[in-house]
This record gives structure tokens, sequence and C-alpha cells, in this order.
């Protein structure tokens, strides 16, 4: 047997290994056994056409039942016996044998031949260590590359009618940028990008998430899969199986926008081939709003908008803004102006601009916000402008300039100067009425004290007010104070109710006494004279004397 043949128990281990090469490349791109054993017999097939032998016809053939791969050049031409090879030492073999056959190794393979153009032919076993090694390189590289152009049209094939769908995944790991590598269930790898991520999603390295395929790249290096998992369709899987309307159709969902974890804003529209009597808006919010809030649990917290859709442009823009409450809205060009109150602003452009823009995105415009007064200046016709165009009161602000309301005296000179007169004399006479009152009451009190010499024993103290004194003085006076019942009684009519007074005549005004008059205006003037006597004050006493016990006597008698 020559050096370059390989007994029948070599060979048999030769195509069993192929048939696990094949099968195992098979299971990891998770192609068909055939397809990989057709790219594998396509790639041999190049490399030695290129390399070798521009006339070779390689095919493989394969028993599954025996586990078997032979591998053959169906065109190997057979030569003398005198065809020398150049084979080298220790077992280096002339690369010419995958090509030409001796006659004798040709009768030991007892294999058919054929002829062709006088030559004849035979099918003979390539021998894959004959190869040089740079061939061997180009078969594998080529090898595996359409392995991996095979598994990502595969993969095309089976997910470009998923795209859109929730599929399962698992986290393999984490990028340094905060993208994620994920694997689905069959072992297809999937690629999640940072800005598709869910911020209030909890992610675990080895954890199973729901992602929605968004969409698939042929031409990327990687996993050609892109998942999401703030995906638009996961609103309106929640929002099918919370809403029984929306489930059985009443209820058609137009366009959704959202930003995940923060908001989200649902376009929804009545279904036109039905009828029937209820509100599509209240029908989702529910009773007590416990629909939406059950959507928004399911979306980790994410307020939800639900916007009436509209097919008057400028209707459906002042929904979409919603919560704001928009005026009006004008157009300008291809842009959409939005005309609210100034305490509105800020709720029709949102934390961060988030309203205006999930509107943008929903209504697919460009969108703007004005103020009332922005409008106004800049010449934009809108409802009800008239009441925003001189307005009747306006905020104060804090650099302390007229407000317009000021401008309605400018030019109105007011003369308040008699009516300050007035009020500093109506202030001052009834101070002076009070004075008056208090003198004449205690004038009555000291009037009714006995005149005793200026010295006088501390022990007479008690005799000096006693009611016997007391009687004494007012006898001695009753001539000189006989007035005072005169002046209590001009009093009393001063202080008789207002209503009272109303319906007195005016006669009885006029008929007031005379003396009564004269009287008043004598006491007046003896008040006005009057001295505290200070005797008292001599002996040691206080000026603070309280004498209000002898008022409850005086106003006994």
């Amino acid at each position: 047997m020559s050096k370059v043949t390989k007994n029948n128990k070599t060979l048999i281990n030769e195509q069993k290994m192929w048939f696990q090469i094949i099968t195992g490349y098979a299971k990891e791109y998770d192609l068909p056994y055939e397809e990989v054993l057709a790219i594998f017999e396509e790639e041999l097939a190049k490399a030695i056409n290129r390399d070798i032998d521009p006339d070779a016809e390689i095919k493989i053939i394969s028993d599954i039942d025996q586990q078997s791969v032979l591998i053959l050049n169906s065109r190997c031409e057979i030569v003398d016996n005198d065809f020398e090879f150049h084979d080298g030492e220790e077992q280096e073999v002339d690369i010419q044998r995958i090509s030409y056959i001796t006659e004798d190794d040709a009768r030991m393979l007892k294999a058919d031949t054929y002829e062709e153009d006088g030559i004849v032919y035979i099918s003979k076993p390539i021998d894959f260590d004959v190869l040089p090694g740079k061939t061997k390189i180009a078969i594998k590289n080529g090898f595996i590359q359409s392995l991996k152009l095979a598994q990502k049209q595969r993969i095309i094939e089976k997910y470009s009618n998923r795209i859109g769908q929730k599929i399962r995944a698992q986290v393999l790991n984490k990028n340094s940028k905060g993208s994620y590598n994920l694997q689905f269930e069959d072992g297809v790898t999937a690629y999640l990008p940072s800005n598709k991520v869910n911020k209030k999603l909890d992610i675990k390295l080895g954890g199973i998430i729901d992602v929605y395929l968004e969409s698939i790249n042929p031409d990327s290096k990687l996993s050609i899969c892109e998942v999401s998992t703030d995906s638009p369709q996961e609103i309106f899987d929640v929002m099918h199986n919370e809403i029984p309307e929306i489930a059985n159709g009443d209820i058609e969902i137009v366009k959704i926008q959202r930003i995940p974890g923060v908001r989200a804003k649902i376009a929804i529209q009545s279904n036109p081939k039905k009828e029937f009597d209820y509100d599509v808006v209240g029908s989702i919010f529910g009773e007590g709003a416990k629909r939406i809030l059950a959507i928004s649990d399911k979306l980790k917290g994410e307020k939800v908008d639900i916007i009436r859709y509209s097919e008057d442009m400028l209707e459906y823009v002042k929904n979409a803004l919603s919560p704001a409450k928009v005026l009006d809205v004008v157009t300008q060009g291809r842009k959409y102006i939005a005309i609210v109150k100034p305490n509105d602003i800020m709720v029709a452009i949102g934390k961060q601009g988030i309203n205006i823009e999930l509107a943008s995105k929903l209504l697919a415009v460009k969108l703007e916000i004005l103020t009332t007064e922005e409008a106004t200046e800049k010449d934009f016709e809108f409802k009800e402008r008239y009441l925003y165009e001189k307005p009747m009161f306006h905020t104060a602000k804090a650099n302390h300039r007229h407000s317009k309301v000021n401008k309605y005296f400018k030019g109105l000179e007011i003369d308040l100067s008699e009516f300050s007169n007035d009020v500093a004399n109506f202030i001052a006479n009834s101070e002076k009425e009070e004075l008056e009152l208090s003198e004449q009451t205690a004038t009555k009190r000291n009037s009714r004290k006995k005149a005793k010499d200026k010295t006088i024993n501390s022990s007479d103290l008690d005799n000096l007010f006693s009611e016997e004194n007391l009687n004494i003085q007012l006898e001695e006076n009753e001539d000189e104070y006989d007035f005072v019942d005169e002046i209590d009684k001009i009093f009393d009519e001063e202080f008789i109710a207002e209503d009272e007074v109303e319906t007195k005549e005016e006669n009885e005004v006029k008929a007031k006494p005379k003396k009564a008059v004269q009287a008043y205006k004598k006491s007046k003037i003896e008040l006005n004279d009057f001295k505290m006597d200070n005797d008292l004050a001599n002996y040691g006493l206080s000026s603070n004397l309280d004498l209000n016990d002898f008022d409850d006597e005086w106003e006994d008698e």
C-alpha cells in the first residue's frame, strides 16, 4: 500500500468526523443539516477550483443513517502507472493527487468510470489533508461567512412578519453605553439600544423580559434584530386587554406616541361602521377613572392622555395638547400655532417640553405655543381676541410699573383737601365731645364735696365723704347747679337711637327750652375753669384715688 493510500478504517473515521462537523455547525447556527452541507460543498469546490484544479467537480455524499460524509472529486483523471507524482517525505502528498489517479489505484476503488473526449474519469475521495494550509483557511472562512449569511436570511424569513410583536428574551449582558444584548427563546440574539430602554423597567442580567421587535437590519455585523422596551405597541396591547370596547372594535386606536415611563398620548375614535350611544373617551376612563388608572399601572406609572381624533386639523390640534386649554389654533404656512391664556402656557408646553413634543409627533406637524398677548402683538387673528387687546386688569409686576388701569385716571385731577379737612374736623369734634362729657362727670362728683379747711386730719377723711356731708353739700349748692338736670335732658336727647331721631317732628327740636341751652353753655364755661383741689394730696393720698364707690352711691340717688 502506498504511503498516500489510507486504509478503510481511517477513511471511515474521517467520514464520521465530517458528519459531526456539519451537524455541529447546523446546530450552532440553527440551520438545517442539508443547508449546512450544501454550503460546505460550495465553499470547498470554490477553493479547489480557484487554487488547485479549475476542472474539478467536488461532491459530498452524506449518509444520515451511517452518520458519514464522503468528499469526492467526480472528475479525477486516470493516468498511467508511471505518472510521476512529487510526493515528499513525512507523509507530504503531491497536490496533483486530487486531480489524478494511477490505473492501479483506480482499480482498488472499484468505482464506476466514464470517458469524455478520450479521457477516462473516476470519482475519487479527497484527502482533506492534501490541501495547502491557505486553501484550508479560505475554505473555513468562506464556510463561516456563508453560514452567517444563511442565518441572517433565515432570521429575516422567520421574524420579518413579527415586527411589532412582543417577544420574550433573556438578558445576556449590558454594554458600556447602556445598551443590552438579548437572546430569544430559539437562540436568536437581539440588540436593545440604550435610547429604547424604559427607564422604569428593572432589567437584571439573566432575567427574562418582554421586548417588542422594532426592526431587522441585515447589514448589521452583530445582532440583526433590534428590539425595544418602549414600543407604542405595548400600550395598544394593554388597552386591548383592559378596555372591552377596544377589544370588540367599538373604539379604534388611531395612533400612539409615548415617552416610556413618562407620558403617552393615544388618539382614538369611534368605529364609523358601528353605532352606539356612549362617549368613547368616557368609556376608556371608566367609572372613577378606574380603567385609565389600571392602564397607567400596567405601564409602570406612565401618564396616559386620551385624545379624541378629529378630521378637522384645527380641532385635532386642540385635543392633542390636552390637558392644556387651547383658545384657538391658527396656521402659518405648514406650522400650527396654538393660542392659550398666559397661565396655561406651561401646561401646554409641558415639563421639559414633553407635552408639545408628543402632540407634534402624534399630529405629524410642527407646533408652536403662543399666549394671547404674544398672539396679539404678532397680529394673529383668533377667537375672542378683543377680550385681550385692552385688558381691564393687569397683574402687577415686581418692577412697579404702572398698570394699564392707571391710564384710565391719567389727566384726571381730584382735590381731596376739603374732604381731608372735613374728616379732621369730624374727628376733633368727636374728641371734644368725649372730653366735655368726661369733664361734666367729674364736675358732678366734685360738686358734692363739702368745702372744709385746707388743713385736715387723716382721721377725719372718712367723715369728709360721709352721706350727711354729701347731702349738706348738695343742699347748699342746689340752686347753683340746678341746671344739671337740664344738661342730662339735653344729652339724653342727643343719644336717642338714630331710627327714633328720624321719626321725631321738627317742631319738637325747635321747642327745646332756651333756658336749658343757656345753662349748658354756662356749664361748659365753669367746667373749663374747674381746678382740682389738691388738699387731699397734701395729706399723702394718691391723686389716683378710686371714687367708683361714690359713683355707685351717686347713681343710687
